[in-house]
């Protein structure tokens, strides 16, 4: 029956493949992150990640010895570790000079809790870790292992310089196995490692000292309820102990994950708004397919009414309408498979830009499979349904005479055109707010150039240099970097702008005052004195940092205008003086003095998106920071990044100096966009689709009309109609049904943009040249898809509409 309808086939399979791949697609990316288990970890169930809370909110991490109490004499876990989120870039050595590696630092006892056994070689164990002694140990990921050093059984035992320290090779993780999270290192070592860059045993023994997450295996027949009660009990204790540590701090018990803490709480919501999404394009499809498959049957009540008569059951009729349904959701499932794939493939390319390393197993596994099978079931059956209950319902005499333009057989047909109106609108209006988002925000001047701009990344403690040294060494490497040809300048800085992180160096007052409002809530950045040139941002009263600002003389600092507003209201900021330090009583020694040089003019730090905020700059040759972004402006806006000058030249200065990193300022500017970037092209491409769909199920609905209502049309213009009345009365009734489901629409999509709001950078969930771009798109479109059909109306001659009976 459906091979008959070749064309009507056609357009639903390729809908639905559309609709149910966007749908897998997505789907794919949440198995990914928060179901799929982590490959070869053991009982995944019984895995649960443990955090920090503040007046029982959030999830942060803890300080090694809240790891370290929590995990002795624990009666609900069977073994636990601490883990730094954030996969270090730390210098390999080697014979051609030092290169990258991420290392993921982990407490001893991660791969006991994990429970798997080495690819090769061996792991260190929860007995091997001591406060007061190194640890320097690795394991190797496999697929590090196999790219560098090339799957060599020798290299269990190997020693190896990490940072400037001699590590043995324990052994190689299992195949597969990325970490515990969405970020992939290329090596493990342990916390205890204490190497240059790491944290060391003074750091590890701080109580606010807080860089670790947890990670615990529940006891067999303990639930994540009773671990949470004995979480809260035990963070009692130590705020009974340390209460200046552990006051308003509890911990918070969930179940593992590969997007811990606040990753997780970004990411889901996301997740969250696109499966609305994509959801949306396939309630689309599926309303345009029942109403395909209405008008089909009732162009077939006579043939139904014909195998009633002859004794088929209403049962059979019903049956078999809604199998030819599952019969195209099937092939839509099939056929959506490929568009996840290709959806896929693209997600996996936008990935690339994210610079550090990250693995997701994107596989279209038996969840992925399940959902889509039970999505196309589900929808098969529930599309089908209304066209088989309408179709049972036949009337023997008026169905064998084939009365198709009844009103009851076009009430359904039209109120499923009004729903696929209404979800239509809803889309593309969520897709005209995160267009509009998009073009908002890659319009915001950040108040610095981002164009030509490189940003080479070098941390100064993979090659051993003491403290003292790491300014100097910082003004020689820039010097030789604006040497090189092409070079217009260079500047180095601690932070890089717009990449979403901040840096805090103590609390911050004017000079004298005592009353904690007074104090200055700030980011930081340690900067050379050629930044601020190197991105061109402009400096409005005193002046910049020059090489008499060094280590023994006066410290000195340069606010921007919202920081001097906030700290001396109507007044000039330069040559005032801040303290910085500890405020509590009992510690006014470690207060000193800063004064302030010069203002800038406020710009955009840590994302586009912010509002402005209190920012101070300190000069890098009084603050020994080993952290060293080198921004190097190209004289020539279109030449290529200098990649391959810039890594020959540290290899020139120092073999064990490796590059970390080398991104242009507006990859980093780009990646803070990346969620608007993806909802916006995955909105507005499906918001597309669902246009087109849209269109063709009102002028399908049109058309049969006037097809069904022929003889009508013929009395009507026999009676002296003209032409323009039928069109009138054909635009009428499709205007109409898009009218009633553009209302109710518009409604539903007022509460979805207000879901979103959080996504709609700069943009209000009312924008109206979004709702009003949105209602003439679509009546535009409406208007072009009813007209047609209308304008055929008009050309029928009213002798051969008589005779169609």
């Amino acid at each position: 029956l459906l091979t008959r309808s070749p064309l009507f086939t056609l357009c639903a399979v390729l809908s639905l493949a559309i609709g149910i791949g966007a749908n897998t697609a997505i789907f794919t990316v949440a198995n990914a992150l928060l179901l799929a288990p982590t490959r070869g970890v053991m009982e995944m169930n019984r895995l649960v990640d443990i955090g920090r809370t503040t007046d029982g909110r959030g999830f942060d991490t803890v300080s090694y010895l809240t790891y370290a109490d929590f995990r002795s004499d624990n009666p609900v876990f069977e073994n636990l570790f601490a883990l730094r989120l954030e996969p270090g870039a730390m210098s390999l050595g080697g014979d051609q000079g030092a290169e990258v590696a991420y290392g993921e630092q982990v407490s001893a006892s991660y791969f006991d809790v994990l429970g798997f056994a080495a690819s090769a070689g061996t792991f260190f164990r929860t007995g091997e870790e001591n406060l007061s002694t190194p640890l320097r140990t690795v394991v190797l990921s496999h697929a590090y292992w196999q790219r560098r050093f090339g799957a060599s059984p020798s290299a269990v035992g190997q020693s190896i310089v990490l940072n400037g320290a001699a590590f043995t090779i324990a052994g190689v993780a299992p195949a597969g196995f990325h970490g515990t999270t969405v970020l992939s290192p290329d090596l493990w070592l342990p916390v205890t490692a204490y190497v240059r860059g790491l944290p060391d045993e003074t750091a590890l023994r701080g109580r606010r000292n807080q860089s670790y997450t947890m990670t615990a295996r529940l006891k067999p027949g303990v639930s994540i309820e009773q671990a949470q009660a004995y979480a809260t009990t035990f963070m009692r204790r130590l705020e009974e102990q340390y209460p200046e540590a552990y006051r308003r701090k509890g911990l918070v018990v969930v179940p593992a994950s590969r997007l811990p803490g606040i990753a997780g709480d970004f990411v889901t919501p996301f997740l969250a708004a696109l499966m609305g999404v994509v959801g949306l394009v396939l309630l689309v499809a599926c309303t345009n397919l029942a109403g395909l498959m209405l008008a089909r049957a009732t162009s077939r009540s006579r043939e139904i009414a014909v195998r009633l008569a002859l004794g088929a059951s209403r049962g059979s009729i019903a049956g078999l309408l809604i199998t030819e349904s599952l019969v195209l959701f099937g092939a839509g499932a099939i056929a959506g498979l490929g568009v996840a794939r290709a959806l896929v493939a693209l997600m996996t390319t936008a990935l690339g830009a994210v610079p550090m390393p990250i693995m997701l197993d994107l596989a279209l596994d038996w969840r992925v499979a399940l959902f889509t099978a039970g999505l196309a079931l589900t929808t098969g059956i529930l599309t089908g349904l209304a066209p088989a209950l309408q179709s049972t319902r036949a009337n023997l005499v008026p169905d064998l005479k084939a009365d198709s333009s009844a009103p009851k057989t076009q009430r359904l047909r039209h109120a499923f055109v009004t729903m696929q109106m209404a979800f239509c609108l809803v889309l593309i209006v969520m897709a005209g707010l995160f267009l509009r988002a998009l073009g908002k925000a890659t319009d915001v001047d950040p108040g610095f150039d981002v164009a030509a701009i490189d940003v080479a990344t070098v941390d100064l403690r993979h090659a051993g240099y003491p403290d003292a040294r790491m300014a100097a060494v910082a003004e020689e490497i820039s010097a030789r970097l604006a040497a090189l040809p092409g070079v217009a300048a260079v500047g180095t800085a601690a932070m890089i702008p717009l990449e979403g992180s901040g840096m805090g160096l103590g609390g911050l007052r004017p000079a004298g005052a005592t009353d904690p409002a007074a104090e200055v809530d700030t980011d930081w950045n340690i900067i050379s004195p050629g930044y601020l040139p190197a991105i061109g941002v402009p400096i409005l009263r005193g002046r910049n940092f020059t090489a008499a600002d060094r280590d023994g003389a006066p410290r000195v600092a340069i606010v921007n205008e919202h920081f001097a507003g906030a700290a001396w209201p109507n007044q000039d900021p330069v040559g005032r003086v801040l303290e910085n330090g500890d405020f509590r009583p009992g510690r006014e020694s470690t207060i000193e003095r800063i004064t302030v040089v010069g203002v800038t003019r406020d710009v955009k730090y840590r994302w586009l998106g912010e509002a402005p905020r209190p920012f101070i700059y300190v000069a890098a040759s009084q603050n020994n920071e080993p952290r060293a972004h080198f921004f190097i402006r190209r004289r020539d806006q279109a030449a290529v990044t200098l990649t391959a000058g810039v890594r020959q030249t540290l290899k020139a200065y120092d073999a064990n100096l490796p590059l970390v990193r080398m991104q242009s300022l507006q990859s980093y500017a780009d990646l803070g966009l990346l969620p608007q970037r993806l909802a916006g092209s995955i909105a507005g491409s499906l918001g597309g689709v669902a246009l087109l769909l849209a269109a063709i199920g009102l002028y399908g609905v049109t058309a049969f009309a006037v097809a069904s209502r022929s003889r009508e049309i013929g009395i009507r213009m026999a009676l002296g109609a003209n032409p323009q009345r039928v069109v009138r009365l054909m635009l009428g009734m499709g205007l109409r049904l898009v009218a009633i489901g553009g209302t109710i629409g518009l409604a539903t999509a007022i509460g979805a943009a207000h879901l979103v709001r959080g996504l709609l950078f700069g943009v209000s969930p009312l924008d109206p040249t979004a709702y009003v771009a949105t209602a003439g798109l679509l009546g535009g479109v409406a208007l072009i898809a009813t007209y047609l059909p209308a304008r055929r109306a008009a050309s029928v001659d009213p002798l051969i509409a008589l005779r169609t009976e």
